[in-house]
Formats: C-alpha cells, structure tokens, sequence
C-alpha cells in the first residue's frame, strides 16, 4: 500500500482512527461510538485547535476551522445532522455542483443504504434498507419537493417511480433512512427523500447560470444548460426564476433482424443474434431531452408571517429505454449480452413524462408555536411505448400470426394534499410537533396493445390487452411527535400517527389476453382499506458536544390496495386466480446509533446497526403467461449496519467514505407464496433449489444491493485570485437479485470511478470532468418495468452511461 501523506494529522491521530476502524468492525455501532470517543478524548492535540461542527465535506476551499455544517429540518425544525438523533445524510447545492450531481440517482452512490430500480430517465423508483418497492401501489421511500409529499402512480406497470428533477438551485436534498411513518406517512417505511429549493430572495438581485458541454463514449454529444434569477419586488415580495434544459445522447441501438428469431436458445438456433441481417437500426436510440422551469413568488411583511407559492412544470423525452439485452439459458446471470436491444419490426419504444406541481405554505408565528400550512397540487402524465412483438407467447397466442404488435402504456395521475402542523418553540428543553395531513391519489393505467392484422372473430379489434383501470386513494392522518430533554445529556422523544386509507379499483379491460374478449357491460370495482397507528420512540445521550449515542424504535406501513383482474384459467391456462385485494404491510425498525466528532472536528463518524421486521411483505406474483399482481407473500426481516465518514486530511485535502451491508429475506413465506415457490426456479446460492412447503425457506428480497461503499478525496485550495479544486470518486455497488420470467437472477457487483478538476474566479468556475472513468457497463436491474414482458429468451437489463467527458461552466452575478 502506498503511503499518503496528510499534512497535519500526525502518525499517533493515524494510528487512533485505525483503531476505531478496527473497534467499529468487532463492536458494532455502540463499540465504535466507544471506541471513538475515547480516540477524542486523548488525541485532540493531535491534528490542532480547530473548532466547528461537521456533516459533510466543504464545497468551498477549507481552513484551519474544521469540517462545514449543514442545517437541516428532517424533524421539522432546524438542526444539524450531528444534533439530529436519526440516521440521515443531507448534500447542500453547492455539494452538488462540486461534485457534479445533477439527479437523484447521482445521490444513491453517496448515501448508505440507498439503492435503485430504473428502466431509463423518468422510470426510477427507489429502495432503502432492503424494504424493496417491487410489490403493492405504493412505494416504500417517501419522496418530497419542499412540502409537496410526491407519490408515483399507483398502479402503473412502470413501477413506484418518482419524478427525475433536475437539481439546479436546491439549498439541499436530504436522505432519512429507517421508517419516517410519525412525521412523513405511508410512503416512508423504507426511508425518505426530500429535495428542498432555495427560496426567493428580499430585497436582493441575484443570478446564476451554468452550461454543460460533454461527450459520451459509443453514443455523441451532450449539452445542458440552467438559469436562475432573483428578482425582489418592493420590501416584502420576491420572485425566484429557474430554467432548465438538457440533452443526453443515447448509446443503446434498437436493431431490426430479419429473419428474427423465435427460440433464441433452443437447439435448432445456434446463430447469434447479433451476427443476423439487419433491416433497419435506430442508432443512439435511448436519448433523452429534458425541460423544465420553476416559479417561486415569496411575500413576507414581518419575520413572523409568510407565504410562499411555488410552481414546477418539467417534460422529459427519451427515444427508448436504457436497456440492453440479455440471453440466459436459465436463470442465470447472462452468458451473452448484447451492446443493443434487437426487434423483429421497427417500434420506436419511447418515453415521456411530463409534469405540473403547484404548492402553496403559509407560515405564521401563532405565539405557543409556528404554524404550517402547505397545500399542493400535483399533475403527471406518463406515457411510454414498447415492441411486444418478439414475445414468444403472444408470437403464438391462438395460433395468430407473428405480426407487429406495438403496447402503449398511458398514465395520467393527479394528487391534492394537505398538511396543516405547529411547531413549538424551544422551552426548557421541551419540542413538540403536531397536525393533520390528507391526501387524495387518482391514477389510471391506460394500457393498448393491438394490432389490425391480428383481429379474428373472438376479438374484431385485434386487441391483445386493453385497459382503462382507474385507482384511488385516500388518506388521512393525524400525527404528534415531541422531545424532551430531561437532563443535560439525556433526550428522550416520542410520537404517534394515527392513520386511515381507503382505495379502489375500477377495472374495464378486455381482450385476447384480457379477462374479457371485448369491452366488458361495465368496470368491475374492487376496493381495500385499512386504518392504525405508527408509534416511535428515541433515546439519546450526548456525554458532551462531540457524540451522541441513540437507539430507535419505529413503525412503518404501507397501504395495500386492488388488483387487476386475471384472464380465467380455461382460458389461459397458464394464468392462475390471483387475489383481488392485497393488504398493508409493516415493519418495525430496532435501531442503535452513534455521532462523532474527532480530532477538533476534522473527523466525524456517523454509523448505526438496524434491524428491520418486515410483516406481511407485499410481492410481485411473475406468472408464466406474462401477467402480474400483488400479494401478501409473509413475513421477512432486514439487518445491516450503515457508516458515514467525512475527514480533513490537511488544510486543502478531505476525503469521505460510506458503506453499508444490508441482509434482506423473506424468512416466513406463507401458504400461497409457497405454492407459487414450488413452480419456479430461483438462484439464492448460486443453486437452483425449488422452495417446498413444510421446508425452512429464505428467499432474497428481489432489487435490494447487498453491499455498497464510496469513497472520494477531495482537495480545493487558492493560488493568488484563483480556487483550484480537483475530486475523485470510487463507487461500489454489491450484487443483488431480480426477477424476470424466471426468479431469482443475480445481477454481478459493479464499481465506479468518477473525476474533476476545476479553476475558479471571482464568480466564474469551470469544471473539467470524466464520469465512468473505466467505462464500467453495469447491470442495474432485469426487466425492471413489468411494462417489460417475461419470456425466458431475453432478458433486457437496465444500464448505466458510458464513459462521459466534458467541461461545466459556471457563474454567478
């Protein structure tokens, strides 16, 4: 190994990290709490007389004061992540742009025990702490703009994806891992997301705008550009403008073969796909075009009132998917995998997602508290188009001809929500939160897929699967959480939300693979509902300023919900009766925690070990004929601990790491999930082992990355009028499994490696950087939209960009 050489920081401070590396690994999280503290406390003299407060590296140039602080509000107040008892990371706007994050997605390779499921721009859901989102209407990571709680479509084949906005001019985005059910509802056992925007401006011009020019290896050019003004009008009203545009060339093409093949595997085919004529090629196939715009208008006449109203509007196009494909011969990882997706017939299969989000919040000083009342409105059409045509059971469906046969998916979704709340003002050690929230979710799965050349009697249209099936949900909530502290080291905080959904479905779909030949009299209506409560309940202690040692309790659901009708076994007889309704699941989070500052603040270590009860786990039901639905499957579990560490090396050079491991299965699989085990073959161990009844049966929970880790040294510094920065950054990501006709494909690990080195002046900066600098082709997930249909053929897997070079500008005025 080579040495480094870290200015400051002196062998003996070397040599007490190492040893609460080594106290973190056989003691767990409160073994490395101990182990850190007593570092502290005889190696200050170490490394200086720095003080500050720490949650991440700094954007800017460092000093000799420490590591930077960033303020928070995950609990509804204003903290620190050091001061702040749960498990969380926050990446401040300007983190972004050094780092060169403009999405979401960039954020998972940051955060511990954050993992995703995407098909390409617009079609990302996300997971935490292994509570995968592959089962059920709603997601498990809540996802927030500001105070606008944004949920995806409930029953879109799609899955639980959430919008893709483009981070430009976010004050922060914050990551809450564990279940947020007390402060943040349904959607949140898993985690939370919130994306938090800066606010107009009083009283104050202001500008930025920022260009990017790059180049994509095996794909073409790349351009974006961003525009933000701050405009005051008068004393007490203010207006924010952000414009946004962005244009990634694609790199996957969509290649027509004919003759195409049937049986891609079978003993009469041996030719690769790959070496068949071509007939027609859509180079670059997967570009996207994103653009977007954000309104802000601020009135605040006095420090103790205001309103803020907000409008986003964004339109995302991309020619195809991010996916490539596959040719197992089992449910193995691939042992062919092609650098393009191959058709039988030219079908572009785009993609779009176009977007409105209106919010209102009204702040106000009411004396005993601060009250909040934020009012939304949300609008998302969603639409894409995919070639079912190689399918080799609608090739074969009723013996109809193998003739083009396009699927287009539309979904339409609109959300109203409301959440009034107080906030106590800090007296005598004691906060409380408490309010009400409601919300109301409309979304419809459009579904056509039809061709003209396939009517028969049965079916004049020549539909294979139509659908218009409307779904809802409504929620109420009333929640109340508070702290106190009841000595000078000792916290305690509690609270409770009590809840209650009600949603349905109604069914009007028909065809030759619908329940229905043609359109049905009426919609069949299936409803659910459920109501409960979620309690937490925190202990922290806090010896000095410098740590803090917590454990957790906290609950968590999901709602359940309704599922689509199934074709009747005489008539697929490889479609079995599925249940109508599914019910909520729960899960219950054991958590210990530990936050440490070392060495006057030029270290921090954030770590926790949890253990998670997952009752009545909501799956996905894959079936032979190509159709989907949800069940309650039993009960599993999550473990697994989660480390953070931020680190000034000397006055110009920090560094970062952050791991985690996380164990998720389903460990009690009931009767109806076993029956449906025993029929398909699933990869585990690396065996194919059939899961029986009466026998001990741990499935992996499907989508959940095993283990991750991420390390980065960074180095900003000043040479006369100028700032120099330069960053590199090392991204692994474990193996995980997933789940196409087959159960149970393990997808291979994956690493990273990112670089950028910039020059600033003044308010200009410009940025020289190469993302995938290995140009890594990663599998991320298989057929991670059950928009994708399973045949055991191919299987398509969603990937990551090639190696990517180019500059970024920007300035400030």
């Amino acid at each position: 190994m080579q040495s480094i050489e870290v200015g400051a920081v002196s062998g003996s401070a070397l040599r007490l990290l190492c040893a609460s590396f080594v106290a973190a690994a056989s003691l767990g999280a409160p073994g490395w709490a101990i182990a850190t503290e007593a570092a502290a406390a005889t190696a200050t003299d170490a490394v200086g007389t720095a003080t500050g407060t720490n949650t991440a590296t700094p954007a800017g140039p460092a000093d000799d004061t420490g590591l930077a602080e960033i303020t928070v509000t995950a609990e509804r107040y204003v903290s620190t992540i050091q001061n702040t008892a749960i498990s969380i990371s926050a990446l401040t706007g300007d983190q972004l742009i050094s780092q060169g994050v403009t999405t979401i997605q960039g954020i998972t390779q940051e955060v511990p025990g954050l993992s995703m499921r995407f098909a390409s721009p617009g079609l990302t859901e996300y997971e935490a702490r292994g509570l995968a989102s592959n089962g059920g209407a709603a997601p498990t990571v809540g996802f927030y703009l500001d105070e606008i709680p944004l949920s995806p479509p409930a029953v879109s084949q799609s899955g639980k994806v959430v919008i893709d906005p483009e981070l430009y001019d976010v004050q922060r985005v914050e990551v809450l891992r564990g279940p947020q059910g007390t402060l943040y509802g349904s959607g949140s056992m898993g985690g939370t997301i919130r994306v938090l925007t800066n606010e107009p401006k009083l009283g104050t011009y202001e500008g930025s705008v920022q260009a990017t020019g790059s180049d994509t290896q095996g794909g073409s050019g790349n351009g974006s550009a961003n525009l933000m003004m701050n405009m005051p009008i008068g004393e007490t009203l203010a207006a924010r403008v952000v414009l946004s545009y962005l244009y990634r060339s694609g790199w996957i093409d969509n290649i027509t073969v004919h003759p195409f093949p049937i049986s891609l595997n079978s003993p009469s085919f041996t030719q690769p796909l790959n070496t068949l004529p071509v007939t027609n090629n859509y180079h670059d196939a997967n570009n996207e075009t994103l653009y977007g715009g954000r309104v802000s208008l601020l009135y605040k006449p006095s420090e103790d009132f205001s309103i803020l109203g907000e409008a986003l509007t964004q339109s995302l196009h991309t020619g195809g998917y991010d996916l490539l494909d596959g040719s197992p011969t089992s449910a193995q990882p691939p042992t062919v995998l092609y650098d393009a997706h191959y058709e039988p017939f030219p079908i572009r299969e785009g993609i779009r997602d176009d977007i409105s989000i209106f919010g209102l919040t009204v702040k106000a000083n009411v004396g005993i508290a601060d009250l909040t009342s934020a009012t939304s409105y949300f609008g998302r059409t969603g639409v894409q188009v995919q070639d079912a045509s190689a399918s080799i059971y609608y090739a074969n469906l009723g013996g109809t001809p193998f003739v083009p046969i396009p699927y287009a998916e539309r979904d339409p979704s609109h959300q109203i929500s409301q959440e009034i709340r107080l906030t106590s003002h800090d007296i005598g050690g004691f906060h409380w939160v408490a309010g009400a929230f409601y919300s109301n979710l409309n979304s419809v799965w459009n579904e056509i897929g039809a061709s003209p050349l396939a009517a028969t009697p049965q079916v004049p249209d020549g539909s294979f699967f139509t659908s218009w099936n409307a779904y809802g949900v409504r929620q109420t909530a009333f929640f109340a959480d508070s702290s106190y502290k009841f000595t000078d080291q000792w916290k305690l905080s509690a609270g409770v939300r009590y809840y209650q959904y009600k949603s349905h479905q109604d069914e009007f779909s028909w065809g030759l693979d619908g329940p229905h030949n043609t359109p049905p009299p009426q919609s069949q209506i299936t409803t659910a509902q459920n109501s409960g409560a979620n309690p937490r309940v925190d202990l922290s202690y806090t010896p000095n300023g410098d740590l803090t040692l917590y454990a957790t309790v906290a609950k968590g659901f999901r709602p359940g919900g309704a599922n689509q009708i199934l074709p009747p076994p005489n008539e697929q007889p490889h479609c079995q009766n599925g249940a109508l309704e599914f019910g909520p699941d729960s899960v219950w989070n054991y958590e210990l925690g530990e936050k440490a500052r070392l060495f006057d603040n030029w270290l921090t270590i954030n770590s926790d070990v949890y253990y998670i009860r997952w009752l009545g786990v909501q799956q996905v039901i894959t079936l032979p004929c190509g159709y989907q639905y949800y069940n309650n499957a039993g009960n599993g579990r999550s473990f697994g601990p989660e480390i953070e560490i931020d680190a000034k090396l000397a006055a110009d050079w920090t560094a970062t790491f952050s791991g985690a491991y996380t164990d998720a299965k389903l460990t009690q699989p009931n009767a109806s999930y076993t029956s449906f085990l025993e029929n398909v073959a699933f990869e585990p161990d690396g065996v194919t082992r059939p899961c029986t009844a009466g026998t001990k049966c741990e499935v992996p929970i499907m989508n959940v990355v095993k283990d991750t880790a991420d390390v980065s040294l960074n180095y900003a510094t000043t040479v006369g009028d100028y700032r120099v920065t330069g960053r590199a950054a090392y991204a692994f990501v474990g193996s995980s499994y997933d789940v196409a006709y087959y159960f149970g494909y393990k997808l291979p690990s994956y690493s990273l490696v990112n670089a950028r080195v910039g020059l600033g002046r003044g308010g200009w900066d410009a940025a020289l950087f190469v993302d995938n600098l290995t140009n890594k082709v990663a599998l991320i997930s298989a057929n991670n939209t059950s928009f994708q249909f399973n045949e055991p053929q191919v299987v398509r897997y969603s990937t990551n960009q090639p190696r990517t070079a180019g500059i970024q500008i920007n300035y400030k005025f």
